[in-house]
């Protein structure tokens, strides 16, 4: 089965998302060939003309060993403003190259820019097409005018794609809205796989020592990308004149960067916060060290019109540690996991910030809580049933196409 999977962002250092872990474990598969295009949007294709060639990756492991996953990036030119536009011209004909020289079966598509690209071609050529929709991506548009024509395009696509894929019950009630139809919509959950959660010991206690954390530090743990709504600055100030006066033995523990990434690490040298430890970004294979030095994890960011409907993978991923998570009252979030799940909700992010304080002398207490909520998401979020049900959709959607174009 040949596999063309479309995103606009960068495959390689972006997420690991949820298409890395489906399709990187689908890659091993003998029978299974998977290409990605992706975009080059953190820049990293440098050339001294304005040029920039045509590039491909092979066997990319992001969150598994041994994958077969190939990426393309096809050529565009150096120029601001003309980058995208350019790419979009040259990813155009890459995929009319793939389609003509090795048709995909299946074409799946996380992007609104090259999935309008693949969405026509895949109707001109009757190619099963699938919109796996794991963010608004409409809202992640900054510019206002063309935030309008983004989601027109994604309700051109949540309406005529042969399957539309969700992640949560509140994401599906928002692409039915956005006119998906009913009985083309399925949910396929974010994951876990309890390999990536083993801890080495000895670099466990090498990274504890470098890190200068102690048996007596509270670690509180944020992990992803660095968004403005995160609220980590705001933590920071709330914290930081009483874990300087010895108020609280508080350690800050920061893994990722992009957004205010930068503008973070300036702020935290200028007011000498130095219980704040930075990390920046950290391969994925390496990440188990860091979220065992946590004793709460946070998922902190504020509810708005990006937020409200996401169930980010991270807090999947605290819990299969078996930590303690702290999160705002996100409605997907809450939707989908729940009271039951052991996860803390706050109303809001002020009243979440707030809420650290009182759970710093429940180091103890917390480890319980922790073990609630790896027993919650093992019962069914583990990839390797995800992937069965990901895999037999392919499949139905593949087979009910084939039916199609034979009447």
């Amino acid at each position: 089965m040949n596999i063309l999977v479309l995103q606009e962002t960068d495959w390689l250092t972006r997420g690991p998302h949820i298409q890395h872990h489906i399709f990187e474990r689908l890659s091993r598969i003998p029978s299974i060939k998977i290409t990605v295009i992706d975009y080059d949007i953190e820049k990293k294709m440098h050339s001294n003309s304005l040029f920039i060639k045509r590039k491909e990756y092979n066997n990319i492991n992001r969150t598994i060993k041994n994958s077969k996953v190939k990426i393309i990036r096809s050529a565009h030119l150096q120029i601001p403003y003309f980058r995208r536009i350019t790419s979009l011209i040259t990813n155009f004909y890459e995929i009319l190259k793939i389609i003509k020289r090795n048709r995909p079966d299946i074409i799946i598509d996380y992007s609104l820019t090259n999935g309008s690209i693949g969405f026509i071609l895949a109707k001109l050529f009757h190619i099963p097409f699938i919109f796996h929709y794991i963010d608004i991506l409409d809202q992640l548009v900054i510019i206002s005018y063309v935030q309008n024509i983004a989601r027109a395009v994604s309700r051109v696509l949540l309406k005529h794609s042969d399957l539309v894929l969700i992640y949560t019950i509140l994401h599906q009630k928002y692409v039915i809205r956005e006119g998906a139809s009913p009985q083309n919509v399925k949910i396929i959950r974010n994951g876990i796989s309890l390999e990536n959660t083993i801890v080495d010991e000895k670099k466990f206690n090498l990274l504890k020592k470098k890190l200068s954390i102690s048996d007596k530090d509270f670690v509180i743990f944020f992990m992803g990308y660095l968004y403005d709504f995160a609220g980590l600055k705001e933590i920071i100030d709330f914290y930081h004149h009483d874990v300087k006066n010895g108020k609280y033995n508080l350690k800050f523990l920061i893994v990722g960067d992009g957004g205010i990434y930068n503008n973070l690490v300036k702020y935290v040298k200028e007011i000498k916060a130095n219980w704040v430890i930075l990390i920046g970004r950290v391969p994925y294979f390496e990440i188990a060290e860091y979220i065992h030095l946590a004793d709460l994890c946070l998922l902190s960011f504020k509810i708005n019109s990006v937020t409200k409907e996401i169930t980010p993978i991270k807090i999947i991923e605290y819990m299969a540690m078996k930590k303690p998570v702290l999160s705002n009252s996100l409605p997907g979030v809450v939707l989908e996991l729940g009271e039951e799940s052991g996860v803390i909700f706050e109303k809001n992010q002020v009243d979440l910030i707030a809420k650290i304080r009182e759970l710093i002398p429940l180091k103890e207490e917390l480890k319980h809580r922790g073990e609630k909520g790896f027993d919650f998401i093992k019962k069914k979020y583990l990839w390797s049933e995800i992937l069965k049900d990901f895999t037999k959709i392919i499949i139905d959607v593949i087979t009910k196409k084939l039916k199609k174009k034979s009447i």
